[in-house]
């Protein structure tokens, strides 16, 4: 059988993926007291005060979304007490007997920071807010946050009240986890049913839809906390989380952060020029590496990349050095991000070759086990 082995270089990342060189680049201009980028596989592009405690806002409701998700069934019946209406802000001006889904509330908290639908839905799964704040702090301790200390649901200031940029990052990629809680921040508008009729709620994010690839996540704003905004975007199969406190303009600080990021993952190589990606083994004993034709780029974190051998119709020998043999294909998130010839790197004679339907048939199979998927 014809068998291609792989020699997939890793460029100092775990083995077993095509790896990403991250080049640091010097601090820009954004306002952010604290900043932090972060891409793939969990890398810190660029960071900036990120292990300081600061008020964090709004962005607190990433946490209070995440508990709300585990105690409670998205269609879950919450009613509104007299205290959860009393906090405001929002835009639902809650009622105290009003009564809705807890799907619904978490829309109107995260799209819209509703301070009135987070204390709602922290009484509803914890039956008070203090011991909802208890678990909010339980959670942060379990994802390993370190610098956070949470003392309301909703994140308006409080003495004690923090969180670091680092921490809100790992909050960040806990909600995108979750199903539901992702397919909301994603919203820029949605209608929920109301006591009077439906409700319309429009995501204050200013990223989504005008940001390409954004996911995300959550603003914030009060007198202590300045702008905030944790922002989460996606492409090629490669997401970057970008998270800002104390900025005086949260959306243009978030858009260079991910801006960065981007143009750093465009320059990262996933194969380089003349680079021995495999080696192909004929059946009568001949053989020959394989190199990328030229170097491969391409938006992807290393453990979205699938490489794919395609071996060139009808080839037969002999076969020279610098001969294409194929192509090899680069995909990310079932995308395909780059496509490279695939070259031979030794001369073969005809007597250690196969047929090109031999070879081909022989070829497909070892690289669907070899490689996993196309």
């Amino acid at each position: 059988m014809v068998i291609l082995s792989l020699l997939l270089p890793s460029y100092g990342m775990p083995s077993g993926g095509i790896g990403i060189v991250f080049v640091p680049t010097a601090a820009h201009a954004v306002s952010c007291e604290a900043c932090l980028l972060v891409g793939p596989g969990g890398k810190v592009l660029f960071e900036r005060a990120a292990g300081e405690p600061l008020p964090n806002a709004s962005t607190t409701k990433i946490v209070t979304a995440l508990v709300v998700s585990a105690l409670l069934g998205p269609d879950t019946e919450v009613v509104v007490s007299e205290h959860a209406a009393s906090a405001g802000g929002g835009g639902l001006d809650l009622q105290p007997g009003d009564t809705f889904r807890t799907r619904d509330l978490l829309y109107a908290a995260l799209m819209t920071s509703s301070n009135d639908s987070a204390v709602a839905l922290a009484e509803a799964a914890s039956g008070s807010e203090a011991a909802f704040v208890s678990e909010m702090n339980a959670l942060a301790e379990e994802l390993g946050a370190t610098g956070s200390n949470f003392v309301t649901p909703h994140g308006l200031d409080r003495p004690g009240h923090v969180s670091t940029v680092s921490d809100l990052a790992l909050f960040a990629a806990a909600l995108l986890d979750d199903p539901l809680l992702a397919r909301i921040v994603a919203t820029e508008t949605h209608l929920i049913p109301g006591p009077s009729g439906s409700i319309r709620l429009e995501n204050r994010n200013l990223l989504l839809g005008s940001y390409p690839g954004a996911i995300g996540v959550k603003t914030g704003s009060t007198r202590e906390a300045g702008e905030a905004l944790v922002a989460a975007a996606e492409r090629g199969g490669a997401r970057l989380i970008a998270v800002v406190l104390r900025s005086t303009d949260a959306a243009a600080d978030a858009t260079e952060l991910l801006d960065r990021g981007f143009r750093m993952l465009a320059r990262s190589p996933l194969a380089r020029a003349g680079e021995r990606l495999g080696t192909l083994h004929f059946p009568s004993g001949g053989a020959t590496g394989v190199v990328a034709g030229r170097t491969a780029t391409g938006l992807a974190g290393p453990s979205a990349v699938v490489a794919l051998f395609v071996l060139r119709p009808g080839l037969t020998g002999p076969i020279e050095a610098g001969t294409v043999v194929g192509r090899f294909v680069f995909k990310a998130g079932g995308e395909r991000i780059s496509v490279v010839k695939a070259l031979s790197a030794d001369t073969v004679d005809a007597a250690r070759t196969t047929s090109g339907g031999r070879l081909l048939a022989g070829l497909v199979r070892s690289a669907a086990a070899l490689l996993g998927r196309d």
